[in-house]
C-alpha cells in the first residue's frame, strides 16, 4: 500500500496499536475503536513489518492519508468493475472477529462450561452486548444469503443469552465482573424449596451452557462461509473456535470444536433457528454432542 502498485494479498495491520505500548499506541482510542475498520489498513508483510519497526516515521497521519488515498486511487482506477456489495461484505467480516473477541473466546466463554460460577467480565459484556446491537443494526448487501443467515442468528443467540444471563447476574469484583449467583442457596432451610430453586439453577446453566455452544458453531459456520463464498485464507491460521469445559479429573479441561453437521444446516440458516435450537435441545443426551 505503501508502493504505487495494486496489493492483492496482504495482512491486516493497525494503524493505532491494538495495544498501548505497541507501534503508535499512545492513543485515546478505545480497544473496539482499535479494532474498527477506520483503524486498520492493509498492507503487504514487508510494509507491515517497516511501518511498526519506525513508528516515528509512519505516523498515524501518514497512515491514514495513505489508505485514504489507495482507496480514492480504487474508487477512480476500477469504478464500476468494483461490486459495492463485496465491499460491504468485506467490511463486515473484517469488523466481526474483533467485536465478538473471537481471539479470546474459549477464555472468556470458559465459565458456561466448568463448575465454577458463570461469569463475565464487566467489559466483555458490554462488548458482546454492542455487537449484538451492531449485528441487529446492519444494513446489510446483497447476496451472500448463507452468510447472513449465519451472522443474524450469531446475533440473536449471542442477544438470548445475554438477557437470561442479566436477569440475575450480580456485579461483583468491584464492579469489574459479573456473577450469575447460586439463587438455590437459602438463608432457612425449606427441602421442597431448595430442590425446586436447584433443578431451575441447574435448567438455567444448562441452557446458558448450550446458548454459548451454538453461538461457538454458529461463528465456526461464519468462518467457513467465509473461506468458501470471499476469502479462503480467513483466519486459516487460528482455526476454528473451540469451547474449554471441565474433564472427569480436577483441573483439566477439554478442549471442544463445536460444529454443525450437515443435515443440521437447513434449520440452523433458516428463519426460525432459536426455535429448531429449543426443540433439538430435548433430544440431546450429552452436554457435548454435535
Amino acid at each position: 500500500m505503501l508502493s504505487t502498485g495494486a496489493i492483492v494479498l496482504g495482512e491486516e495491520a493497525h494503524i493505532v496499536a491494538k495495544e498501548e505500548d505497541g507501534p503508535r499506541g499512545e492513543s485515546p482510542l478505545t480497544l473496539e475503536e482499535r479494532n474498527d475498520y477506520s483503524n486498520l489498513i492493509l498492507l503487504c508483510s514487508h510494509d507491515h513489518t517497516r511501518i511498526d519497526k519506525a513508528p516515528q516515521e509512519y505516523t498515524v497521519e501518514f497512515l491514514h492519508e495513505t489508505k485514504a488515498d489507495h482507496e480514492a486511487w480504487v474508487r477512480e482506477t476500477l469504478g464500476s468493475k468494483v461490486d459495492a456489495n463485496e465491499v460491504l461484505w468485506a467490511k463486515i467480516v473484517d469488523q466481526l472477529p474483533a467485536k465478538l473477541g473471537l481471539d479470546t473466546w474459549a477464555e472468556e466463554v470458559s465459565p458456561f462450561f466448568d463448575a465454577t460460577p458463570i461469569q463475565l467480565d464487566v467489559a466483555t459484556e458490554q462488548r458482546l452486548r454492542d455487537c449484538a446491537l451492531w449485528l441487529a443494526k446492519r444494513p446489510w448487501p446483497q447476496g451472500h444469503d448463507r452468510l447472513k443467515a449465519a451472522i443474524v442468528n450469531i446475533g440473536l443467540f449471542l442477544n438470548e443469552l445475554l438477557n437470561v444471563f442479566n436477569k440475575r447476574a450480580e456485579l461483583q469484583d468491584g464492579g469489574h465482573r459479573r456473577i450469575y449467583p447460586a439463587f438455590y442457596r437459602i438463608n432457612e432451610w425449606d427441602a421442597e424449596r431448595y430442590s425446586s430453586l436447584l433443578a431451575k439453577y441447574k435448567a438455567r446453566r444448562a441452557y446458558m451452557s448450550d446458548l454459548t455452544l451454538e453461538i461457538t458453531r454458529y461463528i465456526n459456520l461464519f468462518g467457513d462461509l467465509v473461506r468458501e463464498d470471499l476469502d479462503p485464507f480467513f483466519r486459516q491460521e487460528e482455526g476454528h473456535l473451540t469451547v474449554l469445559a471441565a474433564g472427569e479429573l480436577l483441573g483439566q479441561y477439554d478442549a471442544h470444536v463445536p460444529q454443525f453437521v450437515q443435515e443440521d444446516l437447513e434449520s440452523a440458516l433458516g428463519g426460525q433457528a432459536l426455535a429448531a435450537f429449543e426443540e433439538s435441545r430435548a433430544s440431546r443426551t450429552q452436554r457435548f454432542r454435535w
